[in-house]
């Protein structure tokens, strides 16, 4: 090594940083998350109609919002403890000047005040959120052919023709005239789903002709 070179300083691993990134990240997966399962139809429904967002499914979409909650309490937890002494210092001097935030105290605490009404009261245009959300849970944005029965997607072939009406006979020939060849009518629609790659909607509305 050259005469008054000296060695590059090995970088350590910044905790401060990793907290800040993880913050970041954690709550954007989990913002994303919550707009996702925000726009999926009730559980029985997303199964029926296989829905997907972004290519995951409900089950998906629950498993990264969890996940990511978790994720995101961990990193405000380090965080605070990380930047514990900036942050009582900024407190303590909040306090302190308190008296020329009024305004901004008061907004604030009015904001949040008004939102919680609006949930407890049902107000309009807030509610709107609420039963836009009721719609959608329904399944208005992804169910086409609403299942005959509550757990359609588990019952059978055979059982479901009756409630067409059709004949076991004529919907497996349906079926195998769409693609979907089954030798076994005693076979649950999920069964078939998982086998064929097609929804229990699609499959339903096969067997009836739709």
């Amino acid at each position: 090594m050259p005469e008054g070179q000296t060695l590059p300083r090995k970088k350590r691993f910044r905790l401060r940083a990793f907290a800040s990134f993880g913050l970041l990240w954690s709550f954007g997966l989990s913002a994303l998350a919550g707009i996702a399962l925000y726009f999926r139809p009730e559980g029985s429904l997303a199964s029926w109609s296989g829905w997907s967002m972004l290519g995951l499914n409900k089950s998906g979409w629950e498993g990264v919002h969890t996940l990511a909650v978790v994720a995101l309490i961990f990193f405000c937890a380090l965080h605070v403890v990380l930047n514990w002494k900036a942050l009582w210092g900024y407190l303590r001097r909040t306090a302190a000047s308190f008296g020329g935030a009024k305004l901004e105290f008061a907004a604030a605490t009015l904001l949040v005040a008004l939102l919680a009404a609006a949930a407890i009261g049902r107000w309009e245009p807030a509610w709107a959120l609420m039963d836009a959300r009721a719609a959608i849970k329904k399944g208005v944005l992804a169910v086409e052919v609403f299942p005959p029965v509550a757990d359609a997607a588990a019952r059978s072939v055979a059982d479901l023709c009756p409630g067409i009406p059709v004949s076991v006979e004529e919907a497996v020939a349906r079926l195998k005239r769409a693609g979907y060849g089954i030798d076994d009518p005693s076979r649950t629609l999920e069964d078939l789903s998982a086998a064929f790659g097609a929804t229990p909607e699609r499959l339903y509305r096969l067997m009836a002709g739709r």
